[in-house]
């Protein structure tokens, strides 16, 4: 009988030494966890918020939306007139266009068009190889820009871009 308080005793340590050394934090298999474990995050994030300068903010009513410009294969036009806060196409390749005035959104399907432009305030590419360049805010807001493209260059120039 004593005999098998000792075996089972014995069976018992042996039992818990081996869970203990499969545990699933230590050594080599908390390596191998780590990897899917989420990194850690910062407490607190700091917004970088670019102050824009007043000189460079046109206000526009956004609530008045004139009609729809646009410039086709085909068509000689050059530069448009965003009078009144138009949305702007461009459907072709190659295109240099000029805009005068706050556009509402201007959306480029095509590809190595280079626009100019006083304002906008969304933009839309969907070819490649387009330069798109800015010279003012509208209503003193960075303009919201979709590139479904490659190799676009959309940039915020301190050439004054005509206005109206």
């Amino acid at each position: 009988m004593h005999y098998m308080k000792i075996l089972a005793f014995c069976t018992v340590v042996t039992l818990l030494a081996f869970v203990n050394a499969c545990d699933v934090q230590s050594g080599i298999t908390k390596k191998s966890v780590e990897k899917y474990a989420p990194s850690p995050t910062a407490e607190k994030t700091v917004q970088v918020v670019e102050q824009i300068d007043p000189a460079d903010i046109v206000s526009v009513d956004a609530a008045v939306e004139g009609p729809q410009l646009s410039v086709n294969k085909g068509d000689n036009k050059t530069s448009l007139d965003c009078n009144k806060y138009n949305r702007v196409q461009i459907n072709d390749d190659g295109r240099n266009v000029t805009i005068k005035g706050i556009c509402k959104r201007l959306m480029i399907n095509g590809d190595r068009n280079q626009v100019a432009i006083a304002a906008l305030s969304e933009l839309a590419l969907n070819g490649f190889g387009n330069t798109v360049q800015y010279s003012k805010y509208a209503n003193g807001k960075k303009p919201v820009i979709t590139d479904n493209g490659r190799d676009n260059t959309i940039s915020k120039t301190t050439a004054e871009a005509p206005q109206k």
